[in-house]
């Protein structure tokens, strides 16, 4: 009996360690499979994801360019600066997200703050103005590609031959008359005519470039275009020698049931309410940008745009509007249009503007 005991432990003993060599055997198996799979299906899982967060973390490195582009939007006359500057604003934004990296820092600013950031040697990649800077920095602008503009309009943004600023809002003068003797049953047909003279821009070309004369002036050279406007819905004169922002401004009225006997004529031949935009010289991606920003701005698309800031287009062929006021006005400004030089300064405006003045003033 003890020896059967004996051999019955001796066959436990022997079992436990048959089992032990199978279960390490098929771990080892199962390790080699798990090894083999990961090895396999790797390039299909792993990669692509240390890829992608290779891209993100490189992602910058792509970019076209990664800075800072500087817009100075000169203001020089006040018909509509507020829509200019609303306009930039909108199609930096549109510029920045096609050109992921890049943005345009606006920097509005009249003449005079003009003058003092050019003598301190400044300058800004891009610059949107009016005319009277003047032509002290027109040596450091590059020529343009202007193909799809006006001709007429084109030709004032031209120095040396060269397309160093191109037109691209258009503006025009309109003589408003509120017939307010025919509101208040009076029968003086004298009406007092205003007129701002403040400012770069000169209105009495309009007249004299139609022939025109004013018999009854409201004497007061020191207003501006905004102050006219005032005076004259507050019955200081009856006529008022305005901007396409004044013929809005009282066509709204109209709409609202006030200046509903106001009468409008636009004036042809000539306008200097017109805005450019000129590209510095600077490195070369900087200058590349600057200029498509340029061809943006000039793009059929965003001179649409124009429609809602109540302006006018200086493309080739293109009408904004087809009902209101403004369409006779778009027609008019349609016809060939002469002015003064872009870079024509302060001075020699003054000097043009005295001259309309003699011209259209009756002594």
């Amino acid at each position: 009996m003890k020896i059967k005991k004996t051999e019955n432990i001796k066959v436990k003993t022997s079992s436990k360690k048959v089992l032990k060599k199978t279960f390490f055997g098929l771990m080892q198996l199962t390790l080699s499979v798990c090894i083999a799979f990961f090895v396999i299906t790797a390039p299909f899982t792993l990669l692509p994801n240390l890829l992608d967060a290779e891209s993100k973390v490189n992602r910058a490195e792509s970019y076209e360019y990664q800075g800072i582009l500087e817009l100075w939007h000169v203001e020089t006359f006040e018909g509509g600066s507020v829509s200019r500057g609303a306009l930039l604003e909108r199609e930096a934004i549109n510029f920045e997200k096609k050109h992921k990296g890049t943005y345009i820092i606006i920097k509005t600013m009249n003449l005079e703050q003009f003058d003092l950031n050019i003598k301190l040697g400044k300058k800004p990649n891009i610059i949107s103005f009016g005319v009277g800077v003047g032509d002290s920095f027109v040596n450091e602008l590059v020529d343009l590609d202007a193909e799809n503009v006006r001709t007429d309009l084109c030709g004032f943004g031209k120095f040396a031959s060269k397309q160093v600023a191109v037109p691209y809002i258009l503006g025009g003068y309109a003589i408003i008359n509120s017939n307010q003797e025919i509101e208040n049953n009076k029968k003086n047909n004298s009406n007092l005519f205003g007129v701002g003279l403040k400012g770069a821009t000169n209105p009495l070309k309009a007249l004299q470039k139609n022939n025109m004369q004013i018999s009854n002036f409201y004497n007061d050279t020191s207003l501006d275009s905004y102050d006219a406007y005032d005076k004259f819905l507050k019955g200081n004169f009856d006529v008022l020698l305005g901007t396409q922002r004044d013929v809005y401004r009282c066509y709204n009225r109209q709409q609202k049931g006030l200046l509903l006997n106001a009468t409008f004529s636009f004036l042809g031949g000539y306008t200097d309410l017109v805005q450019y935009i000129s590209v510095f010289r600077c490195k070369e991606i900087e200058q590349k940008l600057c200029t498509q920003f340029v061809s943006q701005i000039i793009s059929k698309d965003t001179q649409q745009k124009l429609k809602d800031y109540n302006l006018f287009s200086t493309l080739k062929n293109t009408k904004l509007y087809d009902n209101g006021i403004y369409v006779e006005f778009e027609n008019v400004l349609s016809n060939q249009l002469s002015s003064v030089s872009a870079f024509t300064n302060i001075q020699q405006l003054q000097s043009f503007k005295d001259e309309s003045f003699n011209v259209t003033i009756k002594k």
